[in-house]
């Protein structure tokens, strides 16, 4: 779309990490009948994720069908129900792919695709395929005159295979480069989901930076990084032979989960704003700001982190040292949990230029 010379398109968008639906949080949203409501867990932070104009998120366990035994680590099967509640919290930009896609099968793909298809026009759910059409398709999502392409790759899924190899996208240079020129062609940004890099770690590893600048070379827009279960730094990467930059959160680190390593970090979650900024001599990011978040849950028992209940996301800025005491973590030896050293973590992973006095 053509514009004149003084006019100019915005569009916010907002991304979170890994929707990680274990056990104990399923068990915690379900109600006596058997349903489940995991509303409650994300509404104090429903506002931050509702009000931009588009809103990402991975959703890493997949709705393998409720007609299953639903199920967490190392298989997981997610109740169909949590897509239907992340989309009243106001996501609209979904990503399927990450190395448990294929953890209930090709079946799995099917029944987790079609309960996205029930939200017509209004979600974008890409990263997983039923078809080599859907597969070789751009998916795009537009607003305010701002047309986005979404690309996701994933490093592998698990050791488990599909019957079909259009299914879900690993890694692999020469598919990337066709995908991202083909998207150049469709949209006035490209914006790559990326499932890499090593678990626990805040550091980026080698293959991340490899691909980063392969991103940056191809002029993608922005990268949003998860799988490490932990935050990792925002970057500004720069191509190498022409005058681009590509926004790369290289992870956003966990989302709401059940996880119970006893590792703090995994439990810091983090959340980045952007807004795109459309004008007659191309397109711009502006504006790029972190945020830090706590997956909130407490236990029953001391002794038995099966009794983790309560679960509920809040922004680091707005938790308090009284919750910070409920929380189950506190009853870990091996955790540090306490609102300045979620506050340090922060500090020493983000660049400054990123945060604000309300991202920590």
């Amino acid at each position: 779309m053509a514009l004149a010379e003084d006019h100019s398109e915005k569009l916010s968008v907002v991304a979170v990490g890994d929707n990680l639906i274990h056990p104990v949080v399923y068990h915690d949203a379900q109600h006596s009948d058997g349903t489940f409501n995991f509303k409650p867990m994300y509404s104090n932070i429903k506002k931050d994720i509702a009000s931009p104009d588009l809103a990402f998120v991975n959703q890493e366990s997949p709705l393998g069908g409720d007609d299953i035994p639903f199920s967490g680590f190392k298989r997981f099967n997610t109740p169909s129900q949590v897509a239907g509640d992340i989309v009243a919290t106001g996501f609209d930009v979904i990503n399927g792919a990450n190395n448990h896609s294929l953890d209930q099968g090709d079946q799995g793909i099917t029944n987790h695709i079609q309960t996205w298809e029930k939200f017509n026009h209004n979600v974008l759910f890409t990263g997983i395929y039923n078809s080599k059409k859907e597969a070789n398709r751009v998916h795009t999502i537009s607003k305010n005159g701002v047309k986005i392409s979404v690309l996701s790759y994933t490093y592998g899924t698990n050791d488990m295979v599909s019957n079909y190899p259009y299914t879900v996208k690993t890694f692999d240079e020469a598919t990337i480069k066709h995908d991202i020129r083909k998207a150049k062609k469709q949209s006035d940004v490209v914006m790559v989901s990326a499932h890499w890099g090593n678990e626990n770690h805040h550091t980026p590893n080698k293959t991340q930076k490899k691909y980063a600048q392969l991103f940056a070379n191809e002029d993608v827009d922005v990268v949003i990084g998860t799988h490490p279960h932990v935050i990792q730094p925002v970057k500004w990467v720069k191509a190498k032979n022409h005058h681009h930059k590509t926004l790369v959160a290289y992870s956003l680190g966990n989302f709401l989960n059940g996880q119970y390593s006893g590792d703090e970090n995994n439990q810091l979650l983090g959340r980045i704003h952007f807004d795109i900024v459309k004008e007659p001599k191309g397109v711009h990011l502006e504006n790029v700001k972190w945020t830090s978040m706590v997956n909130h849950y407490e236990q029953a028992r001391p002794t038995n982190k099966q009794t983790r209940q309560h679960f509920n996301i809040y922004n680091l800025d707005d938790y308090t040292s009284q919750l910070a005491q409920k929380h189950g973590l506190q009853y870990d030896s091996d955790s540090e949990w306490n609102i300045k050293h979620l506050q340090d973590i922060t500090k020493d992973v983000i660049d400054q230029t990123f945060l604000n006095e309300k991202s920590l």
